[in-house]
Formats: C-alpha cells, sequence, structure tokens
C-alpha cells in the first residue's frame, strides 16, 4: 500500500514538472515572439520615419516638366509604400494575434501596434493628399503650358497678320486668296480658345484656389485672340479693296455660268411632267392592305419627298441667282420670274396631298403594327402557359430545390416581358381615343391579350404555391433525418463509462461534457421548432402531413432518452473530480508549508541595516501571509474532508490520514516563524545604531562640502545667500538631533554588548561627535564672509547711485536748451538753482557712504583696495560737479546781461527808426502859423530826445562777456577790425550782440560778425514761387539721431508759400518729379539762419525743424544767400519789419562811407 502511493505520488510529481516545464516553455516563447515583434516593428517604425520626412516635404512644381516628375516620383512612393504597407499589416497582425493569445506583454504590444497602425494610415492620407495636390499642380501646369502655346502661336499669326502685304498690286489675288486660307486657319483655331476656357471653368470650379492664376491667363489670351481677329479683318478688308476689281470681273464670268445652267435646267428637265406624274401617282396608288405593303409605301413617300426637298432647293437657288442676272440680263428677267413662280405654286400645291398621304401611311402602320404584335404575344403566352400547369412536385428536396429555380427563372421572363405587353395595350388604347374606324376591333384585341396573360400569371402563381408546400414539406423529413442522426451520436458519447486519469484529465471530460449537454439543451429550440411545423402540416392536412406526424413523435422520444443520459453521466463525473480535488489540494497544502519551513528556519542574521530591515519586512510580510493563507487553506481543507467523511466516500480513511497530517505541520510552521522574528529584531538593533551613525556621518559631510564658496555678485544675491544659509542652520538642527540620538542608543547598546562590539559602537560614536563640531565651525565662518559680503555690496550700490545722479546732473547742466530771450535765461537760472539745492540734499547720502567705506576699511575688509578706489573716485566726482556747477552758473550770468542788452538796444533802436521819418521830413511850413506849431514839435521833439538819452548811455556801456572778449581777442582781430573802417555801427553792433545770445554755449570765434553779401530789392513776395540752384546737406533726421545718408547733393529748390520742393534739375521741376520722392518741408515754426558754426564750407544757411531734424544749404554767392535767407524767414513765419529790420542791420559791401551810429564804441 505504502509503495503504491509512493508511486502514485512519483507520477504525480512528475506530471507536475512537466506541467512547470510547459509553463515554462510557454513564458520563453512568449518572450521570443515579443523580441521578433519589437524587431519588426522598429523595422516598421524606420520605414515609416522615411515615408513621414518624405511626406513633410512640401514642393510645388513650377513648371509641367518638374510637376510630371514630381508626379512621377511620388507615384513611385506609393508604389514603395504599397509594398511597405504588407510588412507593416504583418507586423501589425502579428501584434493582435499575441494580444488574442493572451501575452503578457498585451498591452505594450497593442498600444505600440496602434500606434504604428495609426501613423501608417496618417502617411496613407498625407500621401493621398500630396498625390491629389500633385495631380491638380500638373493639371495647372499643363493648362499653363497649353496657354503659353496658345500665346506663341497667336503672336506668331500676329505678325502674319501685321504684315502690310496688300500694298503690293502685282499678286494681290493670290495674296487675297492666302488671306482666305488664313482667316480658316483661324476660325479652324478659335476650338483651341473655347477648350481653354471650358477647361479654366472646370479647373477653377474643381480648385477655386487657382482662380487668381488661371483668370488672368485667359483674359489675356481673349484679348490677344480678338486684337488678332481684329487685325486680320483690317487686313482682309484692305486686301478685298485692293482686289475689287478683278473680283467684279470674276463675277460677271460666273453670272453667265449660272444663267446658262438655268436655261439648261429649263429646258432639259421637263418639271411639268414630273409634277404631273408625281399628282397622278398619289390619286391612283393604293396605301396598302397589311404591315408588309404600308411599309412599301411609306418607303416611296419618303423618295418622294426627298425628290421634293432637291426641287425646292433648286428653285431657292434660281431665285437668289434673280439679283445678278436682273444686272446683266433685264430683258430675261421677268420671263425666269414667272416661270420660277410657277414652278413654286406647283410645288405648293403638291405638298398638302403629299402630306396627307403621309399620314395616311403612319395611320395604317401604326394600326397593322398593333394587329401583329397582339398576335405575337398571344403566342408567346401560349408557348409559357403549359410550363405553368405542370403537375410534377418533386419526390425528395433536391427535386424541389430544381424544380424552384425552373419556375424563378420562368417567372423572371414574364416579368421582364410585361412592359412589353403593357406598351402593346397603350398604343391600342391611345389609337381608340383618337377615334380610329377599327377601335371595337382594337379594344377586342386588347381584352383578348389581358385575358391570356392574366390567366398566365395566375397559372405561375398556383404553380409556385404548389412547389412551396411540397419544398417546405420535404424540408421537414430532411430536418427530421437530421435531427435523429445527431442526437444518434449524442447517444454513443453519453454511454461511456470510462474515468479520468486525474483531476485534469476528469476536468476534459467535464467541459467536453458540458459542451454536449449545452448543445443537446439548444437542441431543444430545433425540436420545438420541428414540433409547431409538423403541427401546423397536420392541422392544415398539407401533403405528407400523417409521416410528418410519426416522424415527429419518434424525434421527442429520442430526445427525452438523450437527456436522462446526460444526466447520469454527469453524476459520475462529478464524484470523480470531488475526489481527485481534494487529494490535490491537500498534497499542494502539504507542499506549501514545507516551503514555508524552509523560509522560516533560515539562520541568516544580515548583513547591514539595510539587510536586515528587508529581512523582517519580508518575514513580517511572509509571517502575515502564511497565517492568512495558511488559515484558510487548512480550514478549508479540513471541511472539505469532513464532508466526504460525513457522505460516505469510498476513501474515508483514507481522508482521515490526510487530515491528521495536515494539521500537525501547519503547527510547526507557526512555532518556527516566532523564534526566526525573535532573532531578527535583535540583529535589526544592532545595525540600526551603525546605519545612524553611517547616515549622520554622511550628512554632515555633505552639508560641509554643499556649503558655497561664492559670495554673492550683488546685493540681492548676497541677500538670497544669506537666506540660503540661515535655511542651512535650520537644515542641521536635525542633524544635531540625530547626534544626540545616536549617543543615547550607543549608550543602552553597549550595556548589551562586549569586546568588540562594544569598541566598535565606541568609535562610531566619536567619529560622528567630530565631524558634527567641525560643520558648526565652518557654518559660523560662512556667516561672517556674507555679511562683510553684503555691507560690501550696499556700498558699491549707494557709490553707484551716486554716480549715475552725478552724471545725471551734469548731462542736464550741459544738455540744456540754448535761450533766445531774457526770461529764456532767467528760467534756466531757476532750473539751475533748483540743481543746487538737490545737490545740498544728497549732502546726507554723500556723508553716509564715505562714512560706510570708512567703516569698512576700519574693518580690513578683504576688498579694502577697491573700496578705497571707490571712495577717490566718488570725491573726485563730486568736486569736479560742484566745479561745473559754478562754471554755468557764471556763464548763465554773463549771457543774462547780453540778451538785456539786446533787448535794450532793439527798444531803442525801434524808437529810433520811428521818429527817422520826422527827422529827415523837408516840410517847414507855408507860413508862420506852422512855422511856429513845428518848432514847437521839435522842441517836444528835443525833450524826447533828452529822455531817452540815459538809456543810450547804459547801451554804451561794455557787458562784462564783450570785455572778456575783447581780452582774448589778439592782434589779429584787433587788424582785421581796423580794415573794416567806420562801418561797425550802432546796427552792427546790434547784430553781433544778438547773434552771440542766439549762439547759447556756442564757443567765442561763433561770436564773431558775419559778412553778407549785397542787399536785393526790397519788395519780395510772399505768396510767389523763389527757386534756384542749392547744393543740401541733410545733417540731423531727430534731436537725437543722425541722417543715414549725410554727404552733399546738388538739387533744384523751389518755394511756394510755407512749402519747400526739392527737384534732381528744372526739368524734374517741370515735370513734378521730387527729389527722392520726398515730401515738400513745411516750413510753418522752422528756424533759418546762416550757419556760423559751420566753417568747411562757405555761404551755408542752417534750416531746423521743430522736430529737430537740420538741412544745411549752400548758395553760389554771398548774395544769393541773403535773398535766399529772407525768403526763407519770410516763409517760416516771420514778419517783415523783423527781416528788413534785421537787414539794415547789416553793413553794405563795397561801401566807401558809412554812417556812424548812435551806439558806435570806436576802439578800446
Amino acid at each position: 500500500m505504502f509503495l503504491r502511493q509512493r508511486l502514485v505520488g512519483l507520477e504525480e510529481g512528475w506530471e507536475e514538472l512537466q506541467r512547470m516545464w510547459d509553463n515554462r516553455q510557454h513564458l520563453l516563447s512568449q518572450g521570443l515572439n515579443l523580441q521578433m515583434f519589437l524587431r519588426d516593428a522598429k523595422q516598421a517604425e524606420v520605414m515609416l520615419s522615411q515615408q513621414e520626412n518624405y511626406l513633410s516635404k512640401d514642393e510645388t512644381p513650377t513648371s509641367l516638366e518638374q510637376a510630371e516628375n514630381m508626379l512621377k516620383r511620388h507615384q513611385d512612393f506609393l508604389t514603395t509604400m504599397d509594398a511597405n504597407d504588407e510588412k507593416i499589416k504583418a507586423v501589425v497582425s502579428f501584434g493582435d494575434q499575441l494580444c488574442s493569445d493572451g501575452h503578457y506583454s498585451a498591452d505594450k504590444i497593442h498600444k505600440k501596434a496602434r500606434n504604428i497602425e495609426e501613423r501608417r494610415e496618417a502617411n496613407r492620407e498625407k500621401a493621398v493628399l500630396s498625390f491629389n495636390k500633385l495631380k491638380d499642380s500638373l493639371a495647372l501646369q499643363q493648362f499653363l503650358s497649353d496657354c503659353e502655346e496658345l500665346r506663341e502661336w497667336i503672336e506668331e499669326k500676329m505678325i502674319r497678320a501685321q504684315d502690310e502685304t496688300y500694298r503690293d498690286a502685282k499678286t494681290i489675288t493670290s495674296k487675297f486668296m492666302r488671306h482666305q486660307a488664313f482667316q480658316s486657319e483661324l476660325q479652324s483655331n478659335r476650338e483651341r480658345l473655347v477648350q481653354l476656357r471650358h477647361a479654366a471653368v472646370r479647373l477653377a470650379e474643381e480648385k477655386p484656389e487657382f482662380l487668381g492664376t488661371i483668370d488672368p491667363q485667359i483674359a489675356d489670351l481673349s484679348i490677344q485672340w480678338e486684337q488678332l481677329e481684329k487685325t486680320t479683318e483690317e487686313k482682309g478688308q484692305k486686301l478685298f479693296d485692293a482686289n475689287r476689281q478683278q473680283l467684279y470681273v470674276q463675277s460677271i464670268s460666273d453670272m453667265k455660268v449660272v444663267l446658262c445652267s438655268f436655261y439648261m435646267f429649263l429646258t432639259i428637265v421637263s418639271f411639268w411632267d414630273w409634277a404631273e406624274q408625281l399628282q397622278q401617282q398619289m390619286t391612283v396608288e393604293d396605301t396598302g392592305q397589311d404591315l408588309t405593303t404600308v411599309n412599301v409605301a411609306m418607303q416611296k413617300q419618303q423618295m418622294i419627298e426627298s425628290e421634293m426637298v432637291k426641287r425646292a432647293a433648286q428653285i431657292d437657288s434660281l431665285q437668289q441667282m434673280e439679283p445678278q442676272l436682273e444686272e446683266m440680263h433685264p430683258e430675261e428677267v421677268e420671263a425666269i420670274k414667272a416661270h420660277r413662280l410657277a414652278v413654286q405654286e406647283q410645288l405648293q400645291r403638291l405638298q398638302a396631298p403629299l402630306d396627307d398621304r403621309r399620314r395616311q401611311l403612319e395611320r395604317k402602320k401604326r394600326a397593322y403594327q398593333f394587329l401583329r404584335d397582339v398576335e405575337d404575344e398571344k403566342l408567346w403566352c401560349a408557348e409559357r402557359l403549359p410550363l405553368t400547369q405542370a403537375q410534377e412536385i418533386g419526390e425528395n428536396l433536391f427535386d424541389c430545390n430544381r424544380l424552384q429555380k425552373k419556375m424563378q427563372s420562368l417567372k423572371h421572363e414574364i416579368d421582364n416581358h410585361e412592359p412589353w405587353i403593357e406598351k402593346i395595350c397603350q398604343n391600342g388604347r391611345e389609337m381608340i381615343d383618337e377615334g380610329h374606324e377599327h377601335r371595337s376591333e382594337f379594344q377586342q384585341k386588347i381584352d383578348e391579350l389581358m385575358k391570356i396573360w392574366q390567366n398566365l400569371k395566375d397559372c405561375l402563381d398556383a404553380r409556385k404555391e404548389h412547389l412551396a408546400e411540397s419544398e417546405r414539406a420535404h424540408q421537414f423529413l430532411y430536418d427530421c433525418n437530421e435531427a435523429e442522426a445527431w442526437m444518434s451520436e449524442q447517444e454513443l458519447y453519453m454511454m461511456q463509462d470510462e474515468r479520468g486519469k486525474d483531476e485534469f484529465s476528469t476536468e476534459n471530460q467535464i467541459k467536453n461534457h458540458e459542451r454536449l449537454q449545452q448543445d443537446i439543451n439548444q437542441y431543444a429550440d430545433t425540436i420545438r421548432n420541428l414540433a409547431t411545423q409538423a403541427q401546423k402540416f397536420v392541422d392544415e392536412k398539407r401533403p405528407l402531413w400523417e409521416h410528418i406526424n410519426v416522424r415527429q413523435a419518434q424525434i421527442e422520444k429520442l430526445y427525452a432518452g438523450l437527456q436522462d443520459l446526460c444526466k447520469e453521466r454527469r453524476k459520475r463525473l462529478d464524484e470523480t473530480l470531488q475526489l481527485y480535488e481534494l487529494h490535490r489540494e491537500i498534497d499542494d497544502l502539504l507542499q506549501w508549508i514545507a516551503d514555508k519551513e524552509l523560509v522560516a528556519g533560515s539562520q541568516e542574521p544580515g548583513q547591514d541595516y539595510e539587510h536586515v530591515q528587508m529581512l523582517i519586512e519580508r518575514f513580517l510580510q511572509f509571517a502575515r501571509d502564511t497565517e492568512n493563507i495558511g488559515l484558510d487553506r487548512v480550514a478549508n481543507a479540513n471541511d472539505a474532508c469532513d464532508h466526504l467523511i460525513a457522505t460516505g466516500h469510498s476513501d474515508a480513511p483514507t481522508v482521515a490520514l490526510w487530515k491528521d497530517s495536515l494539521n500537525e505541520a501547519w503547527e510547526n510552521l507557526l512555532e518556527l516563524i516566532d523564534t526566526r522574528m525573535q532573532m531578527l529584531e535583535a540583529s535589526r538593533m544592532l545595525h540600526k545604531f551603525f546605519h545612524d551613525c553611517r547616515d549622520c556621518l554622511s550628512r554632515i559631510l555633505e552639508k560641509n562640502h554643499s556649503i558655497p564658496e561664492d559670495l554673492g555678485r550683488d546685493s540681492s544675491s548676497v541677500g538670497a545667500l544669506k537666506r540660503k544659509h540661515q535655511n542651512f542652520l535650520k537644515d542641521i538642527e536635525a542633524i544635531g538631533q540625530q547626534v544626540a540620538q545616536i549617543e543615547r542608543d550607543a549608550l543602552e547598546l553597549r550595556d548589551a554588548y562586549a569586546g568588540d562590539r562594544a569598541i566598535e559602537i565606541g568609535a562610531r560614536e566619536a567619529e560622528v561627535q567630530k565631524a558634527w563640531r567641525q560643520l558648526r565651525a565652518v557654518c559660523d565662518a560662512r556667516s561672517m564672509r556674507l555679511g562683510d559680503t553684503s555691507d560690501l555690496f550696499r556700498f558699491m550700490i549707494m557709490v553707484r547711485d551716486l554716480l549715475l545722479w552725478m552724471n545725471e546732473v551734469k548731462r542736464e547742466m550741459t544738455s540744456q536748451e540754448r535761450p533766445k530771450d531774457v526770461s529764456g535765461v532767467e528760467l534756466l537760472m531757476n532750473n539751475h538753482q533748483s540743481l543746487k539745492a538737490e545737490i545740498d540734499a544728497r549732502e546726507e547720502n554723500f556723508n553716509a557712504c564715505i562714512s560706510l567705506g570708512r567703516d569698512l576699511l576700519n574693518r580690513k575688509h578683504y576688498a579694502s583696495s577697491e573700496i578705497e578706489k571707490k571712495l577717490i573716485k566718488l570725491t573726485t566726482e563730486r568736486a569736479e560737479m560742484m566745479r561745473r556747477w559754478e562754471d554755468r552758473w557764471e556763464y548763465l550770468q554773463l549771457i543774462l546781461e547780453v540778451y538785456q542788452f539786446a533787448r535794450d538796444a532793439a527798444v531803442a533802436e525801434s524808437w529810433l527808426m520811428a521818429q527817422e521819418p520826422y527827422l529827415v521830413s523837408k516840410e517847414y511850413g507855408r507860413n508862420l502859423e506852422e512855422t511856429i506849431k513845428l518848432i514847437k514839435k521839435h522842441e517836444a521833439f528835443e525833450k524826447s530826445a533828452n529822455a531817452q538819452e540815459e538809456r543810450f548811455l547804459a547801451l554804451e556801456k561794455l557787458t562784462t562777456f564783450e570785455l572778456k572778449e575783447m581780452q582774448r581777442r589778439d592782434m589779429e582781430e584787433v587788424e582785421r577790425r581796423a580794415l573794416s573802417g567806420p562801418s561797425g555801427d550802432v546796427r552792427r553792433g546790434t547784430l553781433q550782440r544778438t547773434s552771440t545770445a542766439a549762439a547759447g554755449e556756442r564757443p567765442a570765434e561763433a561770436a564773431l560778425p558775419m559778412e553778407r553779401g549785397p542787399q536785393t530789392s526790397d519788395g519780395v513776395d510772399v505768396g510767389g514761387a523763389f527757386e534756384g540752384v542749392l547744393i543740401r546737406k541733410h545733417t540731423y533726421e531727430s534731436l537725437d539721431r543722425k541722417a543715414s545718408s549725410r554727404s552733399w547733393e546738388k538739387v533744384y529748390a523751389v518755394l511756394r508759400g510755407s512749402q519747400l520742393a526739392f527737384f534732381k534739375d528744372q526739368k524734374h521741376m517741370e515735370e513734378n518729379i521730387l527729389f527722392h520722392a520726398e515730401e515738400p518741408l513745411n516750413l510753418e515754426g522752422c528756424s533759418v539762419s546762416v550757419a556760423a558754426e559751420y566753417t568747411k564750407k562757405k555761404n551755408v544757411l542752417s534750416l531746423k525743424s521743430p522736430t529737430g531734424a537740420e538741412y544745411l544749404l549752400q548758395t553760389a554767392s554771398d548774395e544769393d544767400m541773403e535773398r535766399w535767407l529772407r525768403r526763407l524767414q519770410l516763409a517760416t513765419g516771420q514778419s517783415q519789419g523783423e527781416v528788413v529790420a534785421r537787414s539794415q542791420t547789416l553793413p553794405v559791401e563795397g561801401s566807401t562811407k558809412a554812417k556812424k551810429g548812435f551806439f558806435s564804441r570806436g576802439k578800446k
């Protein structure tokens, strides 16, 4: 007994090993399939990437040849793509097969397969779109090529049409004929233009985006074609005019030929005989008695009508020749016309009888044709009627199907023939409705035909119904035979009493039995359907109903016996399966307990903390899983054993033995698990201490290495570093707590261990404490250096801000606008005082910055040399700023005095100019009374002049600026002033001072008096045009941007009102072509002056706009410059008095004597 059990166990172990081998083989085959799929998928992705790379190129052809080449290349690509699709589809199919087979990487395979398939579909769509686009481009390029070809043909013909060969009279006739051939060629080629238009319309409808390219081409070709036709027509008219005389002579000769032909027609052809013969034939000849004779008469009628058409055409041609005959032979015209009219009347008389005869023939033909069709259809129906009345219904199902097919063919033939029957009857009804003389006969024929046709259809339906009933009956008997054969086959399976060798084979037997049972249960629907059909046959007493009733009873009895056999076999299989399941479950559980005992009995203490922790976690999980699973499995096994024993199973003693051995093995396993857990906990405590020491040391070293050497590049970065360092200090507090915990753990472990373990515990503790002290020292040093760096950057920011502010102040002092009057100077002085107040307000900032720098130097900062340089630079820049402020203030005081003098001088000069007309007046009075009044008036003038004396004396005093200027002038200036003679009067002095004041901050040399040309006439028309040649230079486009081109250019300038326009020359001015297409300058608000500061060229004016643009204008001479200056100043909006007053302050060139003004200073 024991040996038998061992053999059974050995056999079962071998089978288990075989199953494990099969599982391993299955797993390896799945891995191989996965790698093969990945390899093929990679190749597919490479092909898809190549396709995507090709499809990403979006090229548009520019010619027909390029379009054809690109389309051909794309077709080759599509061919290659189709070839690659098979490979890609194979990869996707292989992936789908792996997924359907339940591969362990089914999700990954399915995802990659779908990705490949989506990319393939996307590439296919892109390829189709590109192919369609290339086809459209090819159609467009073909259209453009055809347009270009037609355009070249039109241009070639246009050259030929424009050839004036009609001027040569020698070969005018041949040229006229060739021109007519040329016109015919044009008309024959016009179809090409029409085809192009149609092609353009189709192409535009299909592709609206090509409309912008197509329409101009068609429009251009239409215009060229119209021009060609017009030119050809004009040339033809000219050739016709040149060839008119020869055409006239030729037309006369042709007319003679026509007349001869006409008389030959009248003399040779006896029209009257033909007409009489025709009329007699129509009255005597019969129209036919049957369909054949009517068809013959119809043919004769068509011949007569054709002859009538020919005669009428001859008469029409004769009528068209009458005008030519009248010109050539007027004496014969009347006879010819009378003869022609008589012939036309005779033709008209013959036309009516001819039409009546044709209608009679058509009427008879229609009636005879109807009768013929009716007889034909009767014969056709008589031929098919015996087929529909046959009594054969078939002996079996095959015969029934054969007869059904024949019946279907016959029905299809009759159904197709029915429209022809309807058409024939409709023709008869139409003739009856038209009132035909034989309508009663026609109606009789129609009724007979419809009766025969309906009889044929009724017989066909009856035959069809008989065959259908016979087919259903034979089909039922055939189904009964099939059901009987199937159930007999299933009974053979149910009668087998073979038991499975093991659980697997028993389960397979049960599965097979369940499939058979399911098939048998589903077959109940078939049995019920057969019963329903049989009952219907019996109730309706259809053919073979008695035989059908017997067969149905046999089938139902056979099915009931089959169900009983099925239930008995399932009961036997279930009992066998329960025994094998219990045996397998107990063996598996014992093997499972043995495997767990191997794990629970391990003596491995762990190599380090991670290893021990891992062992504990694994063992805890192992213990939980073992207890949870084991309890359930042992309880279930005990319940199964108790159930089998209680039910009186034949192997109950064996089941009880299995139960006892199982419970004993389970208790031993629980004891081993508890012992292993205690040993692992003790090992964990020791390795945890060593692990904490290593972890703490690594954290300390990591923090030590993470302390950066960077001290920051600016204030913000230093602040960020300080905040980061504070966070760092907070982080290492956790390390301090960890160090304290290590010290407490070491104290506990030294009490539990002795010897080498205790020494090792002490060494680890000391190592951690030393590293922690070093980290704290490094952190303190880092905090101190960050503080010093923060102070350094704060000092640098203060220095930078102060330097920037001082640069801004100096720039503001040097870039202020130039004053134009006393109020402007006073405003600048007020602004300058505001700068002084701002400088004083910044004094505290300077003191704080200097104090901080000295403090850093006293602390011996690591950047002391840089700090010292910044302090020196700050104090130097501050002294320079204060010096510039003082210089600017002194300059403003000087310029204020100059502008005050210019203002007073202008007022005095205005007073003098107002009094000058009185002094030069020659009126001395015509009598005593008037003389006395003039004397009183003069006395009043003297009093007024005495009152102004103090003002003039003040003006004669030199300003501070003039005194400094005179001290600066050298001996050469004194000699040049001596050469100028007594012309330096009050007006020159006034001009000199005003120019100096307007110059603002120019150098002293710019204040020298400027030489002026001779004066022009005082009368100036501001509204008129003033023009001439100037040389222009564009210096500035705005206040802060120089012009891109600052070269001198010769232009022709025209001044109209306040608009100054520039042209290249006078010719361009007349054509109104502006220089470089520039808009005219609007001079309103502009300022014009002599460019005294520009010394490279003479006679240069400066024109400045309010926007900051500046032009330099050079004239040919001083006189020309003076004229342009006055004109431009008037155009800018200055008053006439201001311009005249300013011009009078200029010296007169070449004068030997000059008046001495009121304000002459003389030589000092």
